[in-house]
């Protein structure tokens, strides 16, 4: 074979294999279900209750919090805050150990304020948002 020969049939061979397609996946569609429960706050990790006794649209708002983490998790800090105010749940021993709870009072806290419940500990961060209810 010629040496033209060879190049065309070399360029026959470069075209063919840039055109051909690589029997590879370029999309995909599957359909999966997926179902999560949402426990109460009573029943979560950190068990959460916030109530109050309104006056004049304000209230004396008291946080409680229990750590229901699974096994010997426990948390070292713990705070509500309102409006940029923390208040520290955190008991006096530094921790707060599976199964214990603890409380706070918030003093006059005005109806419908938010209050951001943050607890941490040995590689667990809870942060969570309530709204402080009057009745």
């Amino acid at each position: 074979m010629t040496r033209r020969g060879w190049l065309v049939l070399a360029a026959a061979l470069v075209v063919l294999a840039t055109t051909a397609g690589t029997s590879a996946f370029s999309a995909a569609s599957l359909d999966r279900s997926v179902q999560i429960d949402v426990a109460d706050d009573q029943s979560a990790y950190l068990g959460v209750s916030v109530t109050g006794n309104a006056t004049n649209n304000t209230t004396t708002a008291t946080v409680t919090v229990t750590n229901q983490l699974p096994g010997d998790i426990a948390l070292t800090t713990v705070t509500a805050t309102d409006e940029g105010d923390s208040t520290s749940l955190t008991p006096g021993d530094g921790s707060l150990d599976g199964g214990d709870t603890t409380s706070a009072t918030i003093e006059n806290v005005t109806c419908g304020e938010t209050v951001v419940i943050h607890a941490s500990g040995d590689a667990v961060t809870v942060t969570l948002e309530r709204e402080i209810q009057c009745t």
